[in-house]
């Protein structure tokens, strides 16, 4: 009896997703929520005169800020963990750089003739009397209320590829050319030079931020490939060094313009929250062992920066009043009474009735919680702070383990959120993170549906006798 032969395997071939597995590290996250803790430290234990006459108030000071550092600590790491699905890179990226430098490069003088009145080629007088251009700052600023909605929508419009060429350029720095790393450098330098012009600090502070976490992602990625050890110090070194002179340059001129705003820091035995009867002791023991100069900045960073949560102390022993989605931001608020000429919500919030203890919204801090709970009160602070911690963590995660580009952009945003978070809520504070926020989710959605890195694989198929 013959026997037929079998017939050949058929191969066919199909298509897999490429997924990351567990592991992906999480020490920039800490860092981050070690700052942050740091700067509840520092308010706790710089010999400043916090004006906190209770032990009942501190412990539930203590107790408020404990829980929502241990909710963030948790929804971070719950958004951070589990495999990730990994994306190809964004699409156009040396074409989007090129445009976003241009941009930020041609705004850059209507930009400071609208906020300082000069011209940027005044720019070197400006550096030499930064107490002097803050000055003119807050004069333009005074003088040409309702002149500026334009400019601000136009900045608020072009922000998604502005505030993208920063984070993009350093996650990418490796493949987008000589084109596209002149590009990262012409924005850095943009909002240093509008930084100078207008004799704040917010610009430098923001190119930090955004640029450390880039530098996270990008070690992120190549810890997700392997890199360890020698070969991490071997691509960091440099940019590690880059980033202590940029921070050493930064503290500086911080230190120099409060000088110059202050009228000097020499023989200083106290240093006040801008015009309130808060005070740091500089000849205290705890911190009298400092130079003369680190001991005043160190202080004036604390009382800028930390103090936010004496706002936060203020708003706990007050009634809530909800704001209804509007009181969260200063620009929400804002444009609420544009369309409704109604001031009713902004009087309602914790921040606006600070002041009656001295502390107005227009001049002091009140910590992230605080704006949020303007809106949803202190109970209702808990989950939306629980939310914004999961998002950080899973954007850390797509993209660092998952190479997504926009998760990328969106890490650096939250990251910003996080590190402002004893202060203000800054993303928010203006339309221009509004709109970051919203197009670069949309971004985020639409790569990860739409360029998810896949391989091809062959299977056999065999006959049967």
């Amino acid at each position: 009896m013959n026997i037929a032969a079998a017939p050949a395997p058929i191969p066919f071939s199909r298509t897999i997703p490429v997924v990351s597995p567990n592991g992906t590290t999480r020490l920039p996250l800490m860092l981050v929520l070690g700052y942050v803790l740091a700067t509840f430290l520092l308010f706790l234990l710089w010999p400043i005169n916090w004006p906190i006459y209770y032990f009942s108030d501190w412990v539930r000071l203590v107790g408020y800020v404990t829980l929502c550092f241990a909710v963030i600590g948790g929804a971070t790491f719950y958004g951070s963990a589990g495999e990730t699905r990994v994306a190809a890179p964004l699409p156009l990226l040396q074409i989007f750089l090129l445009s976003g430098a241009g941009v930020a490069a041609a705004l850059l003088e209507p930009s400071s003739y609208a906020y300082t009145g000069k011209k940027i080629w005044e720019v070197m007088d400006a550096l030499r009397n930064q107490g002097a251009a803050y000055h003119q700052l807050q004069i333009q600023l005074v003088a040409t209320t309702g002149q500026r909605n334009t400019f601000v929508i136009i900045r608020a419009l072009t922000s998604p590829l502005t505030y993208a060429v920063l984070p993009l350029g350093i996650v990418r720095w490796r493949t987008i050319g000589l084109s596209g790393r002149l590009s990262v450098l012409m924005a850095v330098a943009c909002s240093v030079i509008f930084s100078i012009m207008r004799g704040t600090d917010k610009e430098i502070a923001d190119l930090f931020v955004i640029g450390v976490s880039a530098a996270f992602v990008s070690y992120g990625r190549n810890r997700t490939l392997g890199a360890k050890g020698f070969e991490i110090f071997r691509r960091y070194w440099k940019p590690a060094v880059v980033a202590l002179l940029f921070f050493w340059v930064a503290q500086g001129l911080f230190t120099t313009r409060k000088d110059e705003r202050l009228g000097g820091y020499v023989s200083r035995t106290t240093v006040c929250a801008n015009d309130s009867h808060i005070c740091a002791n500089l000849d205290n023991p705890l911190i009298a062992w400092l130079p003369q100069r680190q001991k005043f900045g160190l202080t004036i960073f604390i009382l800028s920066t930390c103090s936010g949560y004496y706002g936060l102390e203020l708003a706990l022993e007050k009634p809530f009043y909800s704001t209804y989605g509007a009181g969260h931001s200063p620009a929400a608020l804002s444009a609420y009474e544009v369309v409704t000429g109604d001031p009713t919500l902004h009087l309602q919030t914790f921040t606006y009735r600070n002041g009656a203890d001295h502390w107005s919204d227009e001049n002091y801090w009140s910590t992230l919680m605080t704006w949020i709970a303007n809106d949803v009160g202190f109970g209702g602070t808990i989950p939306v702070l629980a939310l914004i911690a999961y998002c950080w963590g899973r954007w850390w995660r797509e993209a660092a383990a998952g190479l997504s580009d926009p998760a990328a952009v969106l890490f650096s945003l939250t990251t910003m959120m996080m590190v402002y978070l004893p202060a203000n809520n800054q993303v928010l504070a203006s339309y221009d993170g509004y709109v970051v926020f919203a197009v670069w989710i949309s971004i985020w959605l639409w790569h990860r549906s739409r360029f998810p890195l896949s391989v091809a694989t062959t299977a056999l198929t065999g006959g049967s006798t």
